[in-house]
Order: structure tokens, then sequence, then C-alpha cells
């Protein structure tokens, strides 16, 4: 953002402070209004009460004065009186008065109008219904002093009747509302000026007219907010505007400055921080700005190049080295596809380029030599090994669509090229795409496999070097597929271990094993396990269920480790090895010698078995150096304290050369091929000249 867009956006957060502010105003104002309405509501309903009792109370005292005027007099001397003719048979004019004397209703009584209005309320409430027990309001006293009162027509014992007149107590009215937050105001007649009051309550006389109204002032909120709130709002609003005028103030003389810096950081958004190579972000806009392939444009050729062997460097060497051979190959990169090409980094291990032009068959194995040759040179210029490239391709001259269409055949390509075992080159074709969707179809099969019982194990001796005992056997999957017949591992195995699934598939195989096995005596059971398997989550607790669930003794089962398996986590793995081998498993690496072979293995997991891979035996009898490499390996492990198997053994010179090398056991179709479990028995084909010496199936190795 620049620094002009800052300065409007500034402008809009001032005009955005203040109509907030002039909402928060209004609902401030709504809300205590609505509270202020709220808090009348509720003090009119408590002065009705109030007014209510004393009018209930005032009914209930009058019973007393049917049956004695002096007890209803004396309940409150004060208040209390009653005015009645002066004979049953008197008019209008001739009234007593009966009061306390000195009393204070006696005085107000006193005054003429006063009486003169009570005896014309007496006059009127004669011509009612005397049981009703009719209660009115009445004003008496002298203009200026008058006191609101309540009156009631009542039967005397005379027979005649008579008005009881009860003065209400204000004080202690008053006294009692303060306890509501509700302060009384003086008794005001109709038409006469009020003090400034919240709200009032008119009172009706004896003819239906408003004579007084009640006033009180209650507690209200909006005056709190007019005193309190709305001057820290105030405040507080001034400062933020003030502030923000700074701010403003502020941009507009930097906005030079700041279009610069932002340039800068746009530049590191399209940018490989590691590397400095355009990262996928730039690719893709890249892309974008290719047209659509059947427009007349020259033709282009789209790569995408994954490092192989990346994942073992960060775990054997460090992050920082990986990240070293990452620097280091993008320069490589970008030097061998010269000034034309477009380099980026997409992320991990995987870069892509746009060439110029159409690459792909021929064109591209030379590239791909060339990329490879000085991909070899700077990795071991820097010391690192097993580090290589896959390159798959695709070219707009072979396909139609745009770059975006491009660099996804591209990435089927290199997906296809790694696959196929990693360090090649392919251009895309669509045999690829469905071998993609073959794989996704095995995978859905495999999970189905295991569901239905679809895969089976076979069993192949391992025997004594020397005396041909059999000491165990490895136990090997099968799958009998519902269409293909019965597949070897080798059609299926590579897939699986490219999703969890080889998880799934190596527990079950590890559970089948111990459960036609454990019956055997006391064989060696060796089982295959990868290191995605290990890694799996309580795999060495689910080991340890499985042993005594079929009750098979920790140190009859080893497990064999490809070479392949210890690059995914080598610390992670040689964690979970330590575990086993305290469980009394025994471990042991397979296929030594191939793959990602490595001495600084045998030094760094601790193995209790070596098998020499079935490649060296082969050779035994074609390559003169074969002899010497497997007799330095046999005296190596043997040295650092393991047992060591020669695999693939076929014929007898094979086996006599291994067992005078020194290797503990021997295994291969010359001992004997997989079979089912129930194909298992004591004669065993160990060749012309050797015969077995027992039958024996105890496991035993020959110390080392």
């Amino acid at each position: 953002m620049h620094g002009r867009t800052l300065v409007r956006t500034l402008d809009a957060g001032i005009i955005a402070i203040v109509t907030i502010a002039v909402i928060l105003l209004g609902v401030l104002a709504w809300t205590t209004r609505s509270m202020d309405i709220s808090a009348f509501e509720t003090e009119t309903t408590i002065v009705h009460h109030q007014i209510s009792r004393l009018v209930g109370e005032f009914r209930t005292d009058a019973q007393l004065a049917a049956t004695s005027d002096e007890v209803w007099l004396a309940r409150r001397p004060q208040g209390h009186a009653i005015i009645a003719p002066a004979t049953a048979s008197a008019g209008q004019g001739n009234l007593r008065v009966l009061a306390r004397e000195a009393s204070r209703i006696g005085q107000l009584l006193s005054d003429a109008p006063t009486r003169q209005r009570l005896v014309q309320a007496l006059t009127a409430l004669r011509k009612l219904d005397d049981r009703r027990q009719r209660v009115d309001f009445a004003l008496i006293g002298p203009a200026g002093d008058e006191n609101l009162a309540l009156i009631a027509q009542q039967l005397m014992q005379d027979g005649s009747s008579g008005l009881l007149v009860m003065l209400l107590d204000f004080p202690k009215l008053a006294s009692e509302l303060e306890a509501f937050s509700v302060k009384l105001l003086p008794v005001t007649p109709v038409g006469q000026a009020t003090m400034s009051q919240d709200g009032h309550l008119l009172l009706s006389g004896y003819s239906g007219e408003t004579i007084a109204s009640l006033d009180w002032q209650g507690r209200r909120f909006s005056d709190s907010v007019e005193i309190y709130v709305m001057p820290v709002m105030t405040v507080i609003l001034g400062i933020g505007f003030v502030i923000l005028m700074i701010l403003r103030h502020h941009w507009a003389e930097v906005r030079d400055g700041f279009a610069h810096e932002y340039k800068k950081i746009e530049a590191a958004a399209y940018t490989d921080s590691l590397t400095g190579l355009p990262n996928r972000r730039a690719l893709f806009e890249r892309l974008m700005a290719v047209a659509s392939m059947d427009q007349e444009m020259d033709p282009i050729t789209v790569l995408m190049l994954d490092i192989d062997g990346l994942k073992w460097v960060n775990d054997n060497l460090g992050h920082s080295m990986g990240d070293r051979v990452l620097v280091w190959a993008a320069q490589v990169f970008t030097d061998e596809l010269g000034e034309e090409a477009y380099v980026a980094r997409l992320g991990g291990d995987e870069f892509a380029a746009i060439l110029p032009g159409t690459v792909v068959d021929d064109d591209l194995q030379v590239l791909y030599q060339r990329l490879a040759q000085a991909l070899r040179k700077q990795m071991g210029q820097g010391g690192v090994m097993h580090v290589g490239v896959s390159v798959g391709a695709a070219a707009s001259s072979q396909m139609i669509g745009d770059g975006e269409y491009l660099l996804q055949q591209a990435d089927i390509a290199v997906y296809a090229a790694k696959a196929a075992g990693r360090g090649m080159a392919l251009t895309y074709s669509p045999g690829m795409k469905q071998g993609k969707s073959y794989r996704k179809t095995l995978e859905r099969e495999l999970r189905a496999a295991l569901l239905t019982g679809g895969f089976f194990l076979v069993h192949q001796p391992i025997v004594d070097a020397l005396h041909g005992t059999v000491l165990g056997y490895e136990s090997l999957i099968r799958w009998r597929h519902t269409s293909r017949g019965v597949l070897g591992p080798a059609e299926f195995i590579p897939i699986a271990e490219q999703s969890h699934i080889i998880v799934a598939i190596g527990n079950h195989v590890l559970d089948l094993a111990l459960r036609e096995l454990g019956p055997l005596g006391n064989c060696r059971i060796s089982v295959n396990a990868t290191g995605r398997q290990l890694l799996s989550q309580g795999f060495v607790e689910h080991v340890g269920e499985l042993l005594a669930r079929h009750e098979v003794d920790a140190s009859r089962l080893c497990l064999e480790l490809t070479e392949t398996s210890l690059i995914e986590d080598g610390e992670g793995i040689a964690r979970v090895m330590t575990d086993l081998r305290a469980l009394g498993v025994k471990m042991a690496i397979d296929d030594f010698g191939v793959g990602y072979s490595s001495l600084s293995h045998l030094l760094r997991y601790k193995f209790d078995v070596l098998k020499i891979d079935r490649d060296f035996v082969v050779n035994l009898d074609d390559k003169p150096e074969a002899p010497m490499i497997v007799t330095a390996v046999v005296t190596l492990a043997r040295s650092l304290g393991m047992q060591v198997v020669g695999e693939g053994i076929e014929t007898p010179a094979q086996h006599r050369f291994l067992a005078s090398a020194g290797c503990n056991a021997l295994q291969g179709y010359l001992f004997g091929r997989p079979v089912p479990v129930f194909n298992l028995g004591p004669e065993l084909n160990l060749g012309s000249d050797a015969k077995p010496t027992t039958t024996d199936t105890r496991t035993r190795f020959q110390a080392a």
C-alpha cells in the first residue's frame, strides 16, 4: 500500500471514528432513555402500590367507626376525624366534627371552605350505596396549606350517615418511598405550578374530577451519562481525532519512502527467501500469462524438477545441510538451463522451469544428463552423497492447454519418474495419467483385501550354514487377487509404500506370522517391516500385544528392515528399534549392499542380524570382486556382533562359499521355496552334496 493510499485510509478512519462515535452516542442515548422509561414505570408502580396500600388500610380501619367512634379516632389521634350531622334528622348545614383536641386534622377542618366541600361530598356520597365502602381523595385545609386526605361514607352508631376523614401521613409515605430511590414532592392542587418532577400520579375526588397531583423525582441514568460518561467520551474522541490527524500528517510526509519500501516488500512476496528464485506465486502468475495454446505463439516446455534424497540429507546431515543442498541445486538449475529459462522453487524439494522451445525425448535426456552431472559435481564438492534429481516435462507443442495445465502434466511425469526408480527424466504421455489412476485403483483394492482376508503368507526356511538345521522361517506376503490370481509383493508393496496403507498391511502380516508360526516349537520368525510402520503411533505397544496374544517369546521374532527404510526418519527409527530390542525383539538389516547402503548404518543402528543381498550371491561365480566384497561384509558384521544370513542361495557352490566365509545362516531355493504353513515339514532340500544332520526345528544361530 502506497503512502497516498494510507493517507486516504486514515481519512476514512477519521470519518469512520466520527460516524461510530455518533452511532455510539445514539445507542447510549437510546439505551439510557429506555432505562429511564423502565425506571419511571417501576417508580409509578411503587407509588401506586403504596397509595393503594394506604387506601386499603383506611378501608379496613373504617369498620371500627361503625362500632365505636372513640376507638377509630384513637388509632390516629392527629389524623382521624368524623364529620356527621348534629342530629339524625339534621340537614346538611348542621354538622359536627369529631376529632381530638388540638389535633392537626382538627385544625385543618376548622377552615370553612373545607367544611363546605366535605358537606358537599357527604351529600353526594349519601346518594350512593354505603355498602360499597367507597374511598375518595380530598384536599383539606385553607388555601396554600392544603393537605391530602382520604374520605369515606360510614353509618354511625346512631344510624346516621357520617364522613370518615383520614389525613395522609405524608412524611411517613415519603420516607418509605425513599427506600426505592423515589423522592416524593409536596402535593399540589390541580392548576398550580409544580416543581421539577420526573413522574406524577393524578388523584381524583368523589366527583371523579382530578383534585391534585402526587409528584416525585426518581433516579435517572441519563443524568449520570450527561455528568460522567459524555465528558469522558468527548475527551477520548477528541484525543483519538488528534492522534489520527497527527498520523495522517506523518504518513503524508513519508509516503515517498514508504512507496520505496513497499516495492521491496512486493518483490519479496514473489521470491523464495532461501534460494532467491521466483516462488510458487510468481510461477503461477507467469503461467497465467501464458495464453491458451490454441493461439499462435512460440512453443514452450514446462519442467518439474524434484530433488531425490533431500529427506535423507535432512535426517542424517541436518536441516542446515539440506538448505545448502537446495541453494546448490537452484544454482545448478539456473546455470544449466540458461538465461532464457524461468526457474522457480515451488517449495520443499520441488522446482519448476519454463523453457522456450520443445525439449522432450532425446533433447530432454541430453538436458537431464547435463543437469545430473552438474548436480553430482556440485554435491560432491559439498561433501553430500545420495542426492539426485528426477525430471518431468510437458511441451505445449504436444498438447492443448494453458500454462497451468502444462505444469500439471509435468507433475504427473515427474511422479512417474520417481515411481519408476527416481534419477531419470520422462516426457509426459497419456499413459502416465492412466498409471496414476491404476495406482489409485490398486490402493482401493488393497484396502478391500485387508477387510476381506485377501492376503495370505508363505514361509521360507532359514537354515544353519554348517549343519543344515532349520533355524526359522521368513514370512512373505501374497495377495489372492479376485481377477489376477496370486500376486507377489513386488506387484503391490511399492504402491502400498507410497501411502499409509503399508502400515496396516505390515501389521496384518505380523499378526498372521505370529499366529501361524507361533505354535511351531521355538523357530525364529522373521517378518519384513518398513520405516513408516515403525514410526506409526503405538507400534512398539502393538508388537507387545501381538506377542502376548499369540504367546510367542519376543526373542523368536526378528523384524527385517531394508536400508531404504532408514532414510525416512533416522532418529525416530533408531528410538523405536531401541524400544523393540528392549522387549527382546531382534532387528535385522535386509538386502544390505544395495539402495542407500552406507556403512554408517551399521554404527548408527543397533542390528542383531545382517542379511546379504542376493545380488552379491548371484555374482559370486561371474564377478571376481564379488567374493572379496562378501567376505569383507561378513567379517565386518561379525566383528560388530551381528549374525550374518546369506540370501538367494540356489547352488551348492554358493552354499559352500558362504558357509566358509563365516555366514551363520542361509536362505534360498536350495533349501526350500516359500510355502503355506500347512506345507511346512522337516524334510528340506540341502543340495546334492549336503545332507541335514538333524530335523530339529529349534532356533540355533552360531555364535559370531
